[in-house]
């Protein structure tokens, strides 16, 4: 059955109308239609492609949905070396690097410099001609990299075509553009999927870098394609018929062609102005929606950082600033409960001392006993221990190819090891409790509670004092504060004057 013009015509046009649809929601992360009038449009596209197959072009968003083809991956060599980047720890390391810089450049030369997430994803170079991707491949060895194609058009924050909307300002798709980024879980979708494979009893991902590595390597793009993945593009490593001088212009093209690139990518002046803001950097690490280790410094004019070269692996305009490991492997010495002010059994890992992100952590958090059992923890394991911002550090996962055999497994407790009542789990909970509302740690984590900054604010009695006053039987609740002379605390060790007559005011 042939196909007419009205058919071909209505088949380009619901392209136009989901691509563009596809880039609002996945990459503006706002929608102008409602989820079932996209699938309307969607499905119709589908219809029309399937009835003529004919109308099928390499950019229509039915290709997306993979194929169960099974080959080994090919290979591509890239248009240009994909480059790593030198690192530097602190300011003395980044002054370094611009004054290597600025002796290779004429004397007076000024340089300004964006900045960028350092995204800890996995480097991918795509290539699109007459703005059609036809290429993906990983970065490799920096020269040649495996062909992921059919994995990577299931990646709906990438374009098949660019640009991806119609409302680019009037500008069209160069001959030939091939750009780098990074492919990586979002935070929320990276928890989503390990929540999906311990409920289907398969095993977690570790860490959300070697789960991507593994999602774009699959040799059934189906599979791929049910991992919610996504991409920031940063760079232009090859183009026909684009002149552009500076990175912060470069960012912008991208982000014109329908890419999505490093969101809080900022342009500084100096190199003071950089090193001034990255307190502010490292803070704003926990709050992002993705994983970064760092920043990334770029001379901002194109010219000047190609005339500088490279040298060894490294181009000599661009550098990283690490920030301290968020991370570490330790051992899991001893499985230690406490009991929350609710009566929850919380289960903790005494660990050998290990020092991440600036602090020494000798003690995490296992979360729940269903964790616990998802994740197959052991007393003994070398574990990965994560520490994010202000959050008590956790464990996250055991390195099990590490074992020897002498581990054991961690079972709920049967009694509560502060009372010695019998633990309860409630119908529907992941949570085991101790039922006994007099059971003294229940208490004393009711009693740090009312007197926390955010409850009554009481200034002098913190955990060691509540603990303390519990233990000497002073109190046995938290009316008990409001009846508390200071006769009694003054004749306790460590309570001196000035001490309890401030703890009694408060």
């Amino acid at each position: 059955m042939s196909v007419d013009v009205e058919q071909r015509q209505r088949a380009n046009e619901l392209r136009e109308l989901v691509n563009y649809h596809s880039y609002r929601y996945y990459v503006l992360s706002e929608s102008v239609i409602s989820d079932g009038e996209f699938d309307r449009l969607f499905n119709e596209l589908i219809a029309l492609e399937k009835a003529h197959p004919e109308l099928v072009t390499p950019d229509s968003p039915t290709q997306r949905s993979g194929s169960d083809v099974s080959e080994d991956f090919p290979k591509s060599r890239h248009p240009a070396p994909i480059l790593s980047l030198s690192n530097a720890y602190n300011e003395a390391d980044i002054r370094a690097w611009e004054e290597r810089t600025l002796k290779l450049l004429p004397t007076g030369t000024t340089l300004d410099y964006t900045v960028e997430p350092k995204l800890d994803g996995l480097t991918v170079v795509l290539t699109y001609e007459r703005g059609i991707l036809t290429l993906a491949a990983t970065r490799g060895n920096g020269e040649i990299g495996d062909v992921v194609t059919p994995n990577i058009k299931t990646i709906r924050t990438i374009p098949l075509r660019i640009p991806a909307h119609t409302h680019a300002d009037g500008k069209s798709a160069p001959e030939r553009l091939v750009v780098r980024g990074e492919v990586m879980f979002l935070k929320r979708d990276f928890e989503a999927l390990n929540e999906r494979q311990a409920a289907a009893g398969l095993p977690v991902f570790i860490n959300a870098r070697n789960a991507a590595s593994g999602a774009l390597k699959q040799k059934d793009s189906r599979i791929t394609a049910s991992r919610p993945l996504t991409m920031f593009v940063y760079q232009i490593v090859d183009s026909v018929g684009i002149t552009l001088d500076k990175q912060w212009d470069m960012l912008d093209y991208l982000r014109d062609m329908g890419f999505q690139t490093p969101p809080d990518a900022a342009l500084y002046p100096t190199l003071s102005d950089v090193i001034q803001q990255i307190p502010a950097w490292e803070s704003r690490r926990n709050t992002l929606n993705f994983e970064i280790d760092g920043i990334v410094i770029k001379v901002n004019d194109l010219r000047i950082a190609r005339e500088l070269g490279i040298v060894g692996k490294d181009p000599r305009g661009a550098t990283a600033y690490k920030f301290a490991a968020q991370e570490g492997t330790t051992k899991l010495l001893r499985h230690v409960i406490s009991i929350g002010r609710t009566g929850r059994v919380i289960p903790n890992a005494a660990l050998e001392p290990v020092f991440i992100g600036g602090t020494t952590i000798s003690n995490a958090t296992l979360h729940n006993y269903d964790i616990v059992k998802a994740l197959d923890i052991r007393i003994g394991d070398t574990v990965v221990v994560k520490r994010m911002g202000d959050v008590i550090p956790n464990v996250t996962a055991p390195v099990v190819a590490l074992r020897d055999g002498t581990e054991q497994v961690i079972d709920p407790p049967t009694h509560c090891p502060f009372c010695e009542t019998p633990i309860i789990r409630p119908e529907g909970s992941v949570d085991f409790y101790c039922p006994n509302v007099h059971c003294p740690e229940r208490v004393q984590r009711q009693v740090e509670f009312f007197v926390s900054r955010g409850a009554l604010d009481i200034d002098g009695m913190g955990s060691q004092t509540v603990k303390t006053l519990i233990e000497k039987q002073l109190i046995q609740d938290e009316a008990d504060i409001f009846s508390l002379k200071p006769e009694p605390l003054l004749e306790l060790e460590g309570f001196g004057d000035k001490k309890v007559q401030k703890l009694m005011a408060s």
